[in-house]
């Protein structure tokens, strides 16, 4: 009887369950993001209603906002954009997205406001957040400016006047080590009607002087007025800096090939207008961008530990109960904003019984804005060797506070610790401790063998100088191959030239698991990758100087013949043009990587030259 009830039971919360479910309604109502507009033009502003399992009747249309400085001319009105209707199981489900547009005259010039508007729907009113966008002023040498412009009767090929590049910085100075935006943006007129695509970039961006970190760039134009002339810009690139010295440091943008169609006019026949283009080809001219890094002051305090941003400190030592001959770790936690990825490790002081081994790094940051947010993680490992009480002393660490301008100093306390006796040799706390400046000296501890069984001097025996002549002979075997060992790890540039096709395979095989899953983002990202890093590794060339010109002349100089050299700029060419234009069939993926595959055959085949060698 018992079980029935229960089961009952069990069918009444799942019908209140089920009924609640499809009680359940999801609406969001959002403002459309607004591009920047011209003055005197008419613009119109989106507002986006979705709702999920509600009557579409129970909306009520809200008033449109006033914006200072634009006219309403009509709105708002609305379109459905999208609307379905599914049945699972006799459960209806609908979904319905309604554009609520508002038709505005642009007047004032400035950035104006947009403010938030609320709308009722089901009796429960659902507002939007607040937005802004901004007039820009008309064309200097014109009255009004209107979008796409008037086609020209006659088609003028555009010049670097028309189309052209610039370096952007999000500050204009900073302080060493202190985040800084840099955007390289690409230009092109308003006022015609031009498509454009890239070609290819026979020059890449250079950074010289800056740790980098490339970011994703806006993926939209915007409209921007520049020298009194309104143009669309497109960013081509979005990339975080950190400048490593100070001075007028300078960043260059590269040169892109464009291919630009213009619509000329129109063609009629039998009643039918088509339109009329002209196709044209250019590369941007160079762009330099200069930014003015201001030096730290001086004098910087010993214990300055790289750290430019905003900081806090906290420690910690595990086990709390030390014992000797077992491994601790005392951990630095470094939290904040700044240069989180670049501070240095320091150096700490620890008591002259601890054994002290090389510290681990790990590093927990996200970029947020201009720069790092997240913590730096120094792990410390000790071993005790003493029994007894024992102190880590307080440490310091200074940084420099980007917000007062100053060196601020984090402390790190003092630990008492009462060292237990543990694993191995025994130790006596009567033992003196050897002075901080000799910690390259243990002390002397008592043999644990009497000396009373050694009747004959072992000296006068033949095994006692063989075992002489044998380590003599494991000595100087031991020394060959350690300084051998000390000659190929100074060696780097031969090591990363030794390794160079084997981690080139490694991002090939990624590459290739990219394009069996059509994903050709990811995969030009990847090939591009892997053939930078091979020849990095392989020509000896900095991440910094991995350019076109660069990479041609050292493969030039190190044997390569001219058709590979012109196979491998054709893969960092295609692999760059495909940030900017549709997703590629995957015969184009396969044909790309045939051809970076053939070009390191052929580079691993080729017999270095003497002056390659020698670079």
């Amino acid at each position: 009887m018992k079980s029935l009830n229960h089961k009952i039971l069990l069918f009444i919360l799942a019908f209140f369950l089920m009924a609640g479910m499809n009680a359940f309604a999801e609406v969001s109502f959002k403002l459309v993001p607004r591009q920047n507009v011209v003055s005197g033009q008419n613009f119109q502003l989106t507002f986006r209603l979705t709702i999920v399992d509600e009557d579409i009747d129970n909306v009520s249309m809200p008033k449109a906002p006033e914006i200072s400085g634009c006219r309403l001319l009509s709105g708002p009105n609305a379109t459905t954009s999208q609307m379905s209707q599914t049945i699972i199981n006799g459960k209806s489900s609908t979904h319905a997205v309604i554009d609520l547009v508002c038709i505005y005259n642009a007047g004032k010039q400035g950035t104006v406001k947009v403010p938030s508007v609320s709308i009722n729907v089901g009796g429960k009113n659902y507002h939007t957040s607040e937005g802004s966008f901004s007039i820009l002023p008309p064309d200097a040498n014109s009255g009004s400016s209107q979008p796409g412009g008037a086609m020209p009767s006659v088609a003028n090929a555009p010049s670097g006047k028309d189309f052209f590049v610039r370096v952007i910085f999000s500050k204009p100075s900073v302080y060493e080590q202190e985040g800084v935006v840099a955007i390289t943006k690409l230009y092109r007129p308003n006022d015609r009607k031009f498509s454009l695509s890239l070609e290819a970039v026979p020059k890449m961006p250079v950074y010289e002087g800056f740790l980098s970190e490339d970011l994703e760039a806006a993926p939209d134009g915007q409209l921007e007025n520049y020298n009194g002339k309104n143009y669309i810009t497109y960013e081509l690139s979005r990339v975080l800096l950190f400048p490593q010295k100070a001075g007028n440091l300078k960043v260059t943008s590269g040169t892109y090939t464009l291919k630009i169609q213009e619509q000329v006019g129109l063609i009629r026949m039998h009643g039918f207008a088509t339109p009329r283009f002209e196709e044209y080809q250019m590369t941007t001219p160079m762009a330099t961008g200069t930014l003015k890094v201001n030096a730290l002051p001086e004098p910087r305090p010993a214990d300055f530990i790289g750290a430019v941003g905003n900081y806090s400190l906290s420690t910690s030592l595990t086990p709390e109960q030390l014992r000797t001959n077992e491994s601790a770790t005392y951990t630095l936690n470094f939290k904040g904003t700044g240069n989180v990825k670049y501070l240095t490790v320091p150096a700490i002081n620890f008591p002259p019984t601890f054994d002290k081994y090389t510290a681990k790094t790990d590093v927990k940051a996200n970029i947020s804005g201009q720069t790092y947010t997240g913590q730096y993680i120094i792990e410390y490992p000790i071993v005790p060797q003493e029994v007894g009480e024992t102190e880590i002393p307080q440490q310091t660490f200074s940084y420099f506070n980007l917000s007062t301008k100053k060196y601020e100093t984090l402390t790190a306390p003092a630990y008492n610790c009462n060292v237990a006796k543990g694993s191995g040799v025994a130790t006596v706390v009567e033992q003196k401790q050897i002075d901080t400046t000799m910690d390259d000296i243990l002390h002397i501890r008592p043999l644990g063998a009497s000396l009373e069984g050694v009747k004959e001097p072992i000296f006068n025996k033949f095994i006692y100088w063989s075992l002489w002549i044998a380590v003599a002979c494991i000595l100087l075997v031991a020394i060959f191959v350690y300084r051998r060992q000390l000659k190929l790890a100074a060696d780097i540039s031969g090591r990363k030239y030794a390794r160079a096709n084997r981690v080139a395979s490694k991002r090939f095989k990624i590459a290739a698991k990219y394009m069996k899953a059509h994903q050709s983002d990811k995969f030009y990202q990847e090939l591009a990758n892997a053939l930078k890093g091979y020849l990095g590794d392989k020509l000896n060339i900095p991440p910094s100087q991995l350019i076109s010109e660069t990479m041609a002349e050292r493969l030039t100089d190190y044997g390569v013949s001219e058709e590979t050299v012109n196979e491998v700029l054709y893969v960092f060419n295609e692999c760059e043009m495909a940030r900017f234009t549709p997703s590629q069939s995957d015969n184009a993926m396969h044909e790309l990587y045939d051809k970076a595959s053939a070009a390191i055959k052929s580079i691993e085949d080729t017999k270095p030259q003497k002056k390659a060698i020698e670079k």
